[in-house]
């Protein structure tokens, strides 16, 4: 799991050495953040899952809107994961949902999806989100994140997306 903290690292050192955050809020567990990419304001909602133990980050959430203005969930996951087994995402004592994995870097494996308004709405109305991994060895990981500030959070990043757009 260090291996994704190394990520975050090298993620955050480029995203931020060639550009500068143009403005960054926190909402409760949740962090929205813009930066100037390539002369284009980039806004991004993340939230954080830190191992209690080393305070080392072994999973990442992001969400963007995209330009059509859909909503584009993206997960980081350490390489350590199985990544024939789906990964189950599930909202409180909501029905499951499973993903598939969608690509790996030298960094991360990831979830990437679009999501609609009906899982943006659970969000909204949640308390966790919980999502359970197979690893290699085959023990199941499992990842908690707070949902406590993502409405606020998601309405910042839905306003500064319309302003964008």
């Amino acid at each position: 799991m260090k291996i994704l903290f190394l990520f975050f690292l090298f993620w955050g050192s480029q995203l931020f050495a060639n550009d500068h955050i143009l403005e960054q809020e926190d909402f409760e567990a949740f962090q929205y953040s813009c930066v100037n990419e390539n002369s284009q304001k980039i806004c991004d909602l993340r939230a954080f899952v830190v191992d209690p133990n080393t305070n080392e980050i072994i999973s990442y959430l992001s969400l963007t809107v995209n330009p059509q203005k859909l909503t584009q969930m993206q997960i980081a996951f350490p390489h350590a994961v199985n990544l024939k087994s789906p990964v189950i995402i599930q909202i409180d004592n909501r029905d499951p949902i499973e993903l598939k994995y969608t690509f790996c870097n030298p960094s991360a494996c990831f979830v990437a999806e679009i999501i609609a308004e009906n899982f943006i709405k659970a969000l909204k109305e949640g308390n966790q989100l919980t999502l359970k991994a197979l690893l290699l060895d085959n023990r199941e990981a499992t990842l908690t994140y707070s949902l406590v500030g993502f409405t606020a959070g998601y309405n910042k990043l839905q306003e500064s997306s319309n302003l964008l757009g």
